[in-house]
């Protein structure tokens, strides 16, 4: 219904006679009114379209012309030409169709072209050439249509913005097409001449004459060189070209021919903004209508309409130049390609058409509109030129003359059509090392390959079934900064499977690339997901982020990465954590964070390998202080410009270098003119996966727990195929390019680390000068050392052995993965000399735990375990102190106990066993299930049939809660729970999950009444075998594998009540909401008893040992 209102508004207001621009603005406001979209977004998406940096050459280009145009230069042109082919039958009109090449050459204007020349041309043609005064003025109009063919067009420009390509490439493919249309022309006139008899209007000229009106006109065709020879020679971008044109046009004006005074500049300038404004409402307005057909599925719909009706190139291409030549009679070129560009250019990629040679055929469609009736424009302003008194051409009699004309430019078109090579030869040709932006093929080939990789991973695929929900029917738009073939945009995509698979299609997911919501610009489209619409969730980079808030570029201090798992233990850990919150701070629920990756340098002149290497080279890099003050401490002469003009810019060595991750680089195809890349891992950038946070707070507990599921996983889909990339493009760019690369090892990486030394400081200050005090915090987050790395120490003379880890629980636990961490730092730190194999579910001592741990003690054939203080109780009761009740206020409370005074005690006590502890993990609180009823006092608890773990302390306070405590194996306790022999258990929520108890226990207290540790021990005497050095490296690999397993074990929390609750339908009761002072109240005195029964069984410490933990 949205498309009726929008279209048919839009129809009504052209009958009217309303003008194209308002047309268009007025349509998508009612579009947007009926849909309830706020009209803020009206104001916001106008400006988002015209605030581009390439649109800039637009009005430079308008002014040149004008000047030109003032300047005399069609006289000149016409003089000139008419020497050369005056003397030809027709030689007249022949002389109108060059000079208006060459003079739309220099205006890139058709209706400019024809007030130019018209005045003049026109009424030669009738009274000194014979012909009509109807197909004289046609003639003019369809001449002049070629100037926004042939270079500078503003209409390139335009496209040049909508799609990426280069301007460049725009302005030489023009050249032959343009070239074409003018002897296509010819033809007409020279038929014409013929069917007439129509005498030449002047004798042939000599060569002195021609000499002399060539060198008065010389200055006229030196434009065109200079633009072009400037942009491809590397003197200037097509921005700057358009500036540099000004200038020269006010030195001919002024100074060559002195036809331009200064009074005169009142006038030009005024004409120049009237015309550069009208083409900017057309733009703004154009942007908004084109908004409007992307967020309301419009545009979507009509290219998935196309696809399916062009199933080839020539369908496709057909269907495209009716469309193009119908819009052509009623809209002007601008606003044709703001329409119909963003809905063709999916399909045109997907057949594999040229992109330059499609917007060249789009735009000769749109200059044969330009003479089209009812609205071709040039038709308008060449009818108002006056021929002579008495004779006045007609709309009806033009639009007859036209139609030859019309039909040899349709002619053209169809050539240029279906034979791009005409469009793109020369640009191919002029491009540097076949650098060329038209193919979008090589940039495909990395993402897709890593994209199939990704695909083949069932565990980013899946998804439980959560359509029971009761979820609301929406549609979500995703939005990044990148193309549609980037991995940005393959994480949205996979977000949107899982959520359709997980809501049974309730909730469905659009995917915007590019920011094609807010027309390109990547700041708006983060506003936007902060506004809630039209984005609602996003994918980012941190750099981007850093606009609003300079905190973000923390994650880009230069080398605190040592690897890809060092990056990821910090965003899944605290230091994602404190990134999240600041997120929070600004309507956003983040999902998980991404990856853009590290940032690789390429240049143009050599190897860079040192500090020194950097000096005074001309980089492009990310627009942010920190990255521009690492690289000016590096000596490079750093520069920031639109990444899309950082292309040309390097092709044309106005820039020599540029930094950024290799999918980003490939995608751009820059390796096509940058030679030398270094592999230095200097610089990284995430990806914040966000969310609106108001919408995310709309949705149930149980939703939100789905949607992070599903964030999660598109968020490791995303970070997998960013990597697993990698290696194919740089095997493509060595084998298609010749890039040379410079690996990290070959590099001097010290001297870059010494240059910035400080940097993290420096950074400190600038965030506190802006009022952030948390800055030196946050710092510290990524700069301490990660869990995940561990320093080269194989040259300390390791002997090869495999040591054998043994835990209780399964492969899939919390302490089997700390087993496997600790297997591989101590396999990095030795150099693959010390091997680790982790037995989960004590496999070595047939499922017998006490018996692991005796074989711990033995040293074969474990050597290495993590067990429960609760199983070690039953060698040394001692044990038992980590589990007296309440003793723990928090997590942070449990670690400085076993970090301190505490755990040095048991690990004095192990060592009496032969056992060297390592560090102290955790199983974590154990927290309290049952059948029966939501327990919140200690009377809820009475005659209670609980499982409790096989220790006397926690036999002893479950019968003081005045439970029916028994014990029994934990793999019965299941079926038990199942057939109501017992009604409850207790164990930390990671382990009850492992066994599945949820499915059959619908209460879960979430008490924090009781705690058990695990100890990360290696046999002494294997341990004493090993150098003081060697046992230095053991004790820190032992060290991080702890504090990995608390991690992990901690962060699970969340997501697991999450799914107990809206798969499961658990009730949890948080320890707010109970009486815990009545528990407390019934143990009170178990320490003491705990002492007591110590001291029965010879322990004298058992005072000392409590006191250590009650503190």
């Amino acid at each position: 219904m949205i498309s009726a209102v929008l279209f048919i508004s839009f129809f009504i207001f052209l009958i009217l006679g309303v003008p194209i621009a308002i047309c268009l603005g007025l349509s998508s406001v009612c579009a947007i009114l009926y849909s309830g979209t706020s009209l803020t977004i009206v104001a916001t998406n106008m400006y988002a379209g015209i605030s581009k940096f390439l649109l800039l050459a637009i009005p430079f280009f308008v002014l040149s012309g004008n000047i030109m145009a003032k300047a005399g230069i069609s006289k000149r042109l016409i003089n000139f030409v008419d020497t050369c082919v005056g003397h030809k039958k027709g030689g007249i009109a022949i002389v109108c169709v060059i000079v208006a090449c060459f003079f739309g050459a220099i205006s890139g204007s058709g209706p400019a072209t024809v007030a130019a020349l018209g005045a003049v041309l026109i009424p030669a043609m009738v009274e000194q050439g014979g012909f009509s005064a109807p197909f004289s003025t046609a003639l003019m109009a369809t001449s002049s249509s070629i100037a926004i063919v042939i270079p500078p067009s503003i209409a390139f420009v335009v496209y040049a913005s909508i799609t990426g390509v280069s301007i460049a490439d725009m302005f030489t493919a023009g050249i032959v097409p343009g070239i074409l249309m003018g002897v296509a022309l010819v033809i007409v006139v020279m038929l014409e001449a013929k069917k007439h008899d129509i005498q030449p209007s002047r004798k042939k000229a000599t060569a002195k004459e021609r000499w002399a009106t060539f060198k008065d006109a010389f200055w006229g065709f030196l434009m065109p060189i200079i633009i072009l020879g400037g942009i491809y020679g590397g003197i200037f971008t097509p921005t700057e070209a358009a500036a540099v044109s000004v200038v020269y046009g006010l030195f001919v004006g002024m100074v060559i021919y002195r036809e331009v005074k200064f009074h005169d500049l009142i006038d030009i300038f005024v004409e120049s903004a009237k015309t550069t404004g009208g083409i900017m409402l057309i733009v703004a307005c154009a942007s908004l209508f084109s908004y409007v057909c992307t967020k309301f599925g419009i545009a979507d719909a009509a290219s998935g309409l196309l696809a399916s009706i062009a199933h080839n190139q020539f369908v496709f291409l057909l269907i495209v130049n009716i469309i193009f030549l119908i819009a052509g009679c009623f809209i002007d070129a601008n606003s044709a390609m703001y329409i119909f560009i963003p809905i063709m250019l999916p399909v045109c990629k997907a057949l594999g058409y040229d992109v330059v040679a499609f917007g060249v055929m789009a735009t000769v469609n749109l200059a044969i509109g330009q003479v089209t009736p009812p609205v071709g424009v040039n038709l308008f302003v060449a009818i108002s030129i006056k021929i002579k008194k008495g004779l006045e051409v007609t709309l009806q009699q033009i639009s007859k003359a036209v139609m030859p004309m019309i039909a040899a430019s349709v002619a053209v078109l169809l050539v240029i059509t279906y034979i791009p090579a005409v469009s793109t030869a020369l640009p191919k040709a002029l491009a540097k090392n076949g650098a060329y932006t038209g193919d979008q093929s090589s940039s495909d080939t990395g993402s897709t390959s890593s994209k199939d990789a990704g695909d083949d991973n069932d565990s980013f695929n899946t998804i439980a079934d959560y359509s029971d929900l009761d979820w609301p029917e929406m549609t979500w738009n995703f939005a990044c900064s990148t193309t549609e073939t980037s991995t940005w945009a393959d994480g949205g995509r996979k977000f949107g499977e899982l959520m359709e698979k997980a809501t049974g299609g309730k909730i469905k997911v659009n995917v915007y690339a590019a920011d094609q919501l807010t027309n390109g610009n990547q700041s708006e489209g983060i506003q936007a997901l902060m506004n809630g619409d039209p984005v609602q969730i996003s994918m980012h980079s941190n750099l981007i982020y850093s606009a609003f808030d300079p905190r973000f570029n923390v994650v880009s201090l230069p080398f605190i990465y040592d690897s890809y798992d060092d990056a990821d233990a910090k965003f899944d850990g605290a230091a994602g954590d404190k990134l999240k919150e600041i997120l929070s701070e600004y309507g956003l629920h983040c999902m998980g964070i991404a990856e853009n990756g590290f940032r690789e340098l390429t240049n143009s002149k050599h190897e860079v390998k040192t500090v020194d290497d950097m000096k005074n080279l001309k980089i492009r890099v990310a627009g942010s202080n920190l990255l521009m003050e690492c690289y000016k401490r590096w000596g490079a002469d750093a520069t920031n410009m639109n990444w899309s003009e950082t292309y040309t810019a390097l092709q044309q060595n106005t820039v020599e270098g540029q930094e950024n991750p290799l999918p980003a680089i490939d995608a751009a195809s820059v390796q096509e003119v940058q030679p030398y890349c270094s592999m230095w891992d200097a610089i990284y950038d995430c990806l914040f996966f966000c969310i609106n946070q108001e919408i995310y707070d709309s949705l149930t507990a149980e939703q939100q727990a789905v949607v992070d599921e599903c964030g999660q996983k598109a968020v490791e889909y995303e970070r997998y195929i960013n990597r697993s990339g990698d290696e194919e493009i740089m095997s493509r760019w060595e084998e298609s390019n010749g890039v040379t690369f410079t690996k990290k090892e070959d590099m001097d990486i010290d001297s870059f680390k010494e240059a910035v030394d400080g940097v993290d400081e420096w950074f400190v200050q600038e965030l506190k000068n802006q009022g952030y005090d948390d800055a030196q915090d946050l710092v510290d987050l990524f700069t301490e050392d990660s869990m995940d790395t561990v320093d080269d120490y194989s040259d300390l003379d390791w002997p090869e052995a495999t040591w054998n880890f043994a835990c209780s629980t399964t492969e899939t636990s919390t302490w089997a993965e700390g087993g496997r961490k600790f297997g591989e730092l101590m396999e990095k730190a030795t150099g693959g000399k010390i091997k680790v194999n982790v037995y989960a579910a004590d496999q070595l001592t047939n499922g017998n735990q006490s018996e692991g741990i005796q074989a711990l003690m033995n040293g074969d054939p474990v050597q290495i375990s993590m067990h429960s203080n609760l199983i070690y109780s039953a060698f040394d009761p001692r044990f038992n102190v980590v589990s007296l009740p309440f003793i723990y206020d928090s997590y942070d409370d449990a670690d400085a106990k076993f970090d301190g005074e505490a755990g040095e005690k048991l690990k004095e006590i192990l060592s009496s066993y032969g056992l060297h502890c390592m560090g102290i993990a955790e199983n974590g609180f154990r927290e309290l299930t049952n059948s029966k009823h939501e327990v919140k006092t200690v009377d809820d608890m009475k005659n209670l049939k609980i499982r409790v773990a096989g220790s006397n302390l926690l036999m002893e306070c479950y019968k003081r809660w005045g439970a029916d405590a028994t014990n029994m194996n934990w793999s019965e306790t299941y079926t038990a729970l199942q057939q109501n022999t017992v009604e409850g258990q207790e164990n930390p929520l990671p382990a009850i999950d492992a066994a599945s108890v949820q499915e059959v226990q619908p209460y879960c207290s979430m008490w924090d009444a009781i705690y058990d540790c695990l100890f990360f021990c290696i046999n002494q005497d294997l341990y004493d075998t090993l150098t003081p050095e060697q046992q230095a490296v053991v004790d820190e690999c032992g060290q991080k594998a702890v504090e990995y397993e608390r991690y992990i074990n901690r962060s699970g929390d969340e997501e697991i009540m999450g799914r107990w609750e809206s798969k499961n339908g658990v009730t949890f009761t948080k320890k707010d909401d109970m009486d815990i002072d009545s528990f407390k109240e019934a143990v009170d005195g178990v320490d003491e008893w705990f002492v007591e029964q110590l001291k029965d069984a010879g322990y004298k410490d058992g005072q000392e040992l409590v006191e250590l933990f009650e503190k």
